[in-house]
């Protein structure tokens, strides 16, 4: 696939040619956004890893083709990782008290057999090597203290100078899967930059919230403010006297969840909370993907995104006292987005609900994704971090942000679906990928297992008629009798 030229504006002839008319066009110099994205439509609109930044672009091209997964699978984690890299280390100034960070929650969903696991143990490699040599250097400093520990004391039994004490090492982490407010606490208070929470299945990370039942809400409240990086106090149960303070935590999240487990996981109180508003979706359509020996992500590209993450992760603090660089909008990006933020407001006049609270955090997506955009840009070109954010880095968060726009109108639109209706959504993208949108209930019963009867088939299929799925339609042959036609819409 050609990818856009990276070292300039966005053009019409750098987008890639499977995209629609309405993609093209958002990702012309002058246009500010992509359509308002309809937020009833049951269509999968391809994710545009074209806005991503130089390799991730390439990497997430070349990994979904050898996992034969969805690129979304790749690129909304990735983004994650690279957002918690950085860190509490930059912040991007929108206007005076406004600085917005780089964490990044996002969630892939899909079935069992999807793919969405070997595409996120993808997405994570490049930043599990630098919490897996961290965890290295942990253990050898720790031998290395209780060699010297256990020295110290023998020298305080002796005749001679006692030595002195050894100071224990502070441990260095940057990701964890015990996600408890309980035990982050201590971990981001030795770890100014702040962590990734990473799970495989979110499913559990959002039953542990508020498990405890004399500290309801609190776990959820604390996530809440580890979104911005607000400062967060946690009383501990063994010492209360002495809290645990953090100036700064910030998390960035990232992992997996089933459709049937979603709607519970994002439950109408995690909603009214602004928890569920917090993550970027995508549950892209089940795929077959046939065997090859040559969709293989080649050596060069791994090793370039090491090399960025290895940047990243290099980034320092302005300071001894962990205060961040304050990057700035590049002038002809502050216009872009002032006119981008005043018409993505006057969409959201319309919106109520789950779906509102959606459109506000995700408007505030834009800054954080150009800023990791830009770091990471800058980071493979091997220019200064702390130059102004550029307009081609706002216009790709712009064009990411109108993606999961769309995306999160099309699952807020099915999240609170039963079973059967999921069942009905599964059996009408069936019908759109094997027989182009319509078919007879007795080609039904012929192609899908579980459906035994025409009568079966058929009631399904007036049941996607009644959720505005299907149309019905009577067809008279020249021979034979009259058949009933189902065409999706």
């Amino acid at each position: 696939m050609k990818m856009p030229a990276l070292n300039g504006q966005i053009r019409v002839d750098d987008v890639p040619p499977q995209f629609e008319r309405e993609d093209i066009e958002a990702a012309a110099v002058d246009e500010l956004k992509a359509d308002s994205p309809d937020l009833h439509t049951d269509e999968y609109q391809a994710f545009p890893a074209w806005c991503l930044p130089e390799p991730f672009d390439v990497f997430v091209d070349e990994g979904a083709k050898s996992i034969g997964c969805d690129e979304s699978y790749i690129a909304l984690p990735l983004l994650s990782c690279a957002g918690a890299a950085i860190g509490n280390t930059c912040r991007l100034t929108m206007k005076s008290g406004y600085h917005a960070p780089p964490a990044i929650w996002c969630m892939i969903i899909g079935d069992s057999g999807t793919k969405k696991s070997p595409a996120f143990k993808l997405a994570n490699r490049s930043y599990k090597r630098h919490h897996n040599r961290m965890i290295d250097e942990n253990r050898q400093a720790r031998d290395v203290y209780t060699a010297e520990l256990a020295e110290y004391e023998a020298s305080k039994k002796s005749k001679g100078a006692a030595l002195e004490k050894p100071i224990e090492p502070i441990p260095n982490r940057c990701m964890t899967t015990d996600a408890t407010v309980e035990s982050l606490a201590p971990i981001l208070s030795c770890n100014p930059r702040g962590l990734l929470v990473a799970k495989d299945e979110l499913s559990g990370w959002f039953g542990g919230l508020n498990q405890y039942k004399n500290a309801a809400g609190s776990d959820e409240a604390h996530y809440l403010s580890m979104f911005d990086g607000d400062s967060m106090t946690v009383d501990r149960k063994a010492d209360w006297q002495c809290p645990i303070h953090v100036e700064s935590a910030l998390v960035s999240i990232a992992g997996g969840i089933q459709p049937g487990v979603l709607a519970r996981a994002l439950g109408k109180a995690h909603r009214e909370s602004g928890m569920a508003a917090r993550f970027l979706l995508a549950q892209p359509p089940k795929r077959v993907s046939d065997w090859s020996w040559d969709d293989e992500l080649s050596a060069a590209v791994l090793s370039l995104v090491d090399e960025v993450f290895d940047g990243l992760f290099g980034i320092q603090f302005q300071d001894e006292d962990n205060t961040p660089h304050f990057l700035s909008l590049a002038k002809d990006a502050r216009q872009r987005w002032k006119d981008y933020h005043d018409a993505h407001q006057q969409e959201q006049v319309d919106l109520s609900g789950a779906i509102a609270a959606a459109w506000s955090k995700l408007l505030g997506y834009v800054p954080r994704l150009a800023l990791v955009i830009h770091v990471v840009t800058q980071i493979h070109n091997g220019d200064p971090i702390t130059e102004p954010v550029t307009d081609d880095a706002l216009q790709r968060a712009i064009r990411l942000v109108e993606w999961f726009k769309r995306e999160a109108g099309r699952l807020y639109a099915t999240i609170d679906d039963t079973d059967e209706q999921r069942e009905l959504r599964d059996l009408a993208a069936w019908i759109k990928r094997k027989h182009g949108g319509e078919c007879t209930p007795r080609q039904i019963v012929q192609g899908v297992r579980r459906i035994k009867t025409v009568d079966e088939a058929e009631k399904m299929c007036i049941e996607l008629v009644r959720m505005n799925l299907a149309t019905r339609e009577s067809v008279k042959p020249q021979k034979g009798p009259v058949r009933t036609i189902f065409r999706m819409t």
